[in-house]
């Protein structure tokens, strides 16, 4: 360990070495910000050398000052021309990490030859006044309590913005997950619908326009053999092309009725209902509303006619039903819509049958619950074998 620093020692200082000798922990500081005096009890007490803490910024840097900020400032105020004196109780570390808790007592010591002032500070250590250490080791227990507090309460709050932009950023994903799955869904809507519109025209439409031709083709022979006179009236070509107008009108108004436009969503579904019992007589359809064509927007008009034709289709291609109940209803306030359709038929296992690898098997129930969702709603089917089937779809309004 350094006795004492020559750079220190300036001339007109002879009593230096008086001072680096004395039993108290003394340094001599000058206004520039460096020290000119460590003596050799402040050295053996905190472990550091004269070079390794030459500036109050070293000072501050290697023994951990808990507060840098108040310690420069007390520093900086010894240097000033209304300074006489002054008493701090500084916490410091020692070389080893241990916490040295000292009350200074400072005080102007005039200039030095080159005009700088000078200030001295005497330490009394732990031993020498235990009274003060220990009230100073308190006030440093309780700051580093507060801060310690406030440092977790920052933690916890970031920990919850973190965590809450987490929850948002998961929702997000799965929204635009869902966005892209029900785009798919359009899609494949889309798809289903043409190809069907493509089956009904080649078979219906496309069989009713070949008859027509190839029976002209047959009469145009024998008007030539006959010399321009036909020998058969062309009532039969009449009744090919009457057939095939009616199957246009039919296949446009699956693709939308024309009454769904101009009278509305009520009078479409007794249209419907109609038809239907006009084409399948076996099966009596008993229908209810408890809202009024008000009641409906405009969006959901198609999507319930929509449901009410697959519902009804399924009734009478697979369920063997005699009577089907179909009711129009409110829920939640009026906020929500409700159609119900209720039939006694043989009813079937709704899992599996929407798990079969037959891309059509099912169709029909994942084409209403598709439409269903696009809109916001919900679409629930309750059935079991020969217990007939309940399908319930939710649609906001």
């Amino acid at each position: 360990m350094e006795d004492h620093n020559d750079t220190h020692l300036q001339g007109d200082a002879f009593y230096f070495p008086a001072l680096y000798n004395a039993p108290s922990p003394i340094v001599v500081a000058s206004e520039d910000g460096r020290f000119l005096l460590i003596n050799r009890a402040f050295q053996a007490a905190v472990g550091f050398t004269p070079s390794e803490i030459r500036t109050f910024d070293d000072w501050i840097d290697r023994m951990g000052v808990e507060d840098p900020d108040g310690v420069a400032a007390y520093l900086e105020g010894l240097f000033s021309a209304e300074c006489a004196a002054a008493q701090a109780c500084v916490a410091l570390k020692d070389k080893r990490g241990r916490v040295l808790a000292w009350e200074f007592f400072s005080a102007p010591m005039g200039r030095a030859g080159d005009g700088r002032r000078l200030a001295i500070s005497i330490a009394s250590s732990p031993a020498d006044d235990a009274a003060p250490c220990e009230a100073a080791v308190g006030r440093l227990a309780q700051e580093v309590t507060r801060r310690s507090k406030d440092l977790q309460e920052s933690i916890t709050a970031l920990e919850n913005e973190i965590s809450e932009r987490r929850r948002v950023e998961r929702a997000l994903t799965r929204s635009r997950e869902r966005l892209r799955q029900l785009s798919i869904k359009v899609l494949d809507m889309l798809e289903a619908d043409r190809k069907t519109v493509s089956k009904e025209l080649h078979d219906s439409i496309g069989a009713s326009l070949a008859a027509i031709k190839f029976s002209l083709e047959e009469k145009e022979i024998d008007r030539e053999q006959q010399d321009g006179r036909l020998r058969e009236s062309l009532s039969r070509e009449i009744e090919y092309l009457s057939s095939a107008i009616k199957e246009t009108k039919r296949i446009s108004a699956n693709l939308r009725p024309t009454t769904l436009d101009d009278l509305g969503l009520m009078a479409t579904l007794r249209w419907y209902l109609r038809q239907f019992q006009r084409m399948y007589g076996n099966i009596r359809v008993d229908f209810t509303s408890e809202v009024t064509e008000a009641d409906v927007p405009e969006a959901m008009k198609i999507i319930v006619y929509r449901i009410v034709q697959e519902g009804l289709s399924n009734a009478e291609k697979h369920s063997d039903a005699t009577s089907v109940r179909l009711q129009l209803g409110a829920a939640d306030g009026n906020r929500t819509l409700v159609l119900l359709i209720e039939d006694d038929g043989r009813g079937f296992d709704v899992r599996e049958t929407l798990s079969e690898k037959d891309p059509l098997s099912g169709y029909g129930l994942t084409a209403m619950r598709e439409r269903c969702e696009i809109v916001g709603g919900s679409f629930h089917i309750h059935s079991q074998p020969g217990q007939g089937t309940v399908i319930r779809a939710m649609l906001p309004r």
